[in-house]
């Protein structure tokens, strides 16, 4: 699973990066940067397969109908995807990257969750993969929507969580941009052996309100773990 995230660069980092520009100036009214700490249903910029040359914004999450009730679906799952009638219209033509340069997972310790931020060695910006659609509310508003796709946890991660988001190098993200979704592809993409260069370090339970907000969260928090014990143990 893939919850929580960071985006702490401003616009002219992820344009140099991505070679793509935004279509405004103000990005500020659409997504506020940087950003610390970043949640469903909150604003993330992507690059469409359709518009390669242009980051768009997103609300994260889809909004699922699942029989009475509606889900809202942050993520989906490669091994899944194209077996899925929620993802399977939107494989050819839907798929993204998203731009982050964190993220957040929770290990579970006892009766705790610890939550430890992963990133790149250097901190920088990396690509995620994901699909985007649009929805329509009821009041007619259209809005853009994505999810983060998630692959099993590489090795040196899985104590961590068994789950992380589908990370891309250069040539591989053009792939994903470029060409149909494959049963290849998709075996590339889901090998157990693949492995991205990764960092991951403790950091502050602040992170765990999305509330908060600042450059703190992201920093190494050194203090102790406490093993919780019950009465019995």
């Amino acid at each position: 699973m893939c919850g929580r995230a960071s985006l702490t660069k401003n616009e002219s980092d992820l344009e140099e990066s991505f070679g793509a520009s935004f279509y405004t100036e103000d990005i500020a009214r659409y997504i506020p940067l940087p950003a610390f700490n970043i949640g469903p249903v909150q604003k993330l910029p992507f690059i469409a397969q359709d518009d390669p040359l242009h980051f768009q914004i997103g609300w994260w999450g889809w909004n699922v109908t699942i029989g009475n009730n509606t889900q809202l679906v942050i993520n989906a799952r490669l091994e899944e995807i194209d077996k899925k009638r929620t993802f399977v219209p939107h494989l050819n033509h839907g798929r993204c990257i998203i731009p982050l340069d964190g993220y957040y997972e929770w290990q579970k310790c006892g009766s705790q969750k610890i939550p430890y931020r992963i990133t790149v060695p250097d901190g920088g910006l990396f690509a995620v993969a994901g699909l985007w659609r649009e929805e329509v509310a009821n009041d007619g508003t259209v809005s853009k929507r994505i999810v983060i796709i998630t692959r099993a946890a590489q090795k040196d991660i899985a104590g961590i969580h068994d789950r992380m988001p589908l990370i891309l190098n250069k040539e591989e993200w053009v792939e994903w941009m470029d060409a149909s979704f494959t049963d290849k592809m998709k075996a590339i993409f889901s090998d157990c052996e693949r492995m991205i260069t990764l960092v991951h370090y403790k950091v502050s339970s602040r992170v765990n309100s999305i509330k908060n907000n600042d450059s703190s969260l992201i920093e190494p928090d050194d203090s102790p773990i406490y093993i919780q014990k019950s009465l019995f143990d």
